[in-house]
């Protein structure tokens, strides 16, 4: 009965009950997600895998891209293809590993024919590997790594900061 009073009172005095101007409210979401979008390219994000676990660091400088080699507890990985087994590795008395060697020979050469100068050639890598890993199996990889003429190694680490580690 109240509802009604107030409606009919509206109506009698010319005024229209109160409304909620949706427009101004979308125009802030357009401009957040606008600024989320431009600032989120200032992260780089490598593809990580739950059975990774990354040591820690405190280094400042942020890592260039390259091509990404995981080391899991199970498998090696080039750019998200499995190249080798880890048991198959580790039971082999040889030191370089052929599936990566292969895999990084491939990648070699593709980066090569992108370069107007071939002799430009840079081989960098990213070795993200579990913090558990075996010395012996990453000493393997980046033997393969340097023979492949990937000379510039980089690990990935979990950046800390103020000196906490998780």
């Amino acid at each position: 009965m109240n509802a009604m009073l107030a409606k009919r009172r509206a109506r009698e005095e010319g005024t229209r009950p109160a409304s909620l101007n949706l427009v101004s409210l979308m125009d802030i979401f357009t401009i957040l997600v606008f600024f989320l979008m431009v600032n989120s390219s200032d992260v780089e994000v490598l593809d990580t895998t739950s059975a990774i676990k990354l040591p820690d660091s405190l280094a400042s400088e942020r890592p260039e891209e390259r091509i990404a080699i995981q080391v899991s507890a199970d498998d090696v990985i080039v750019q998200g293809r499995k190249v080798a087994s880890v048991a198959d590795v580790m039971a082999s008395k040889d030191l370089i590993i052929a599936g990566l060697s292969e895999e990084l020979s491939y990648q070699a050469e593709k980066r090569r024919t992108r370069l107007a100068e071939p002799s430009a050639f840079e081989g960098a890598v990213t070795i993200m590997g579990d913090r558990e890993l075996p010395y012996e199996l990453l000493k393997r990889v980046m033997l393969t790594c340097q023979q492949a003429s990937f000379t510039h190694i980089a690990l990935a680490v979990n950046r800390i900061e103020d000196g906490a580690t998780s």
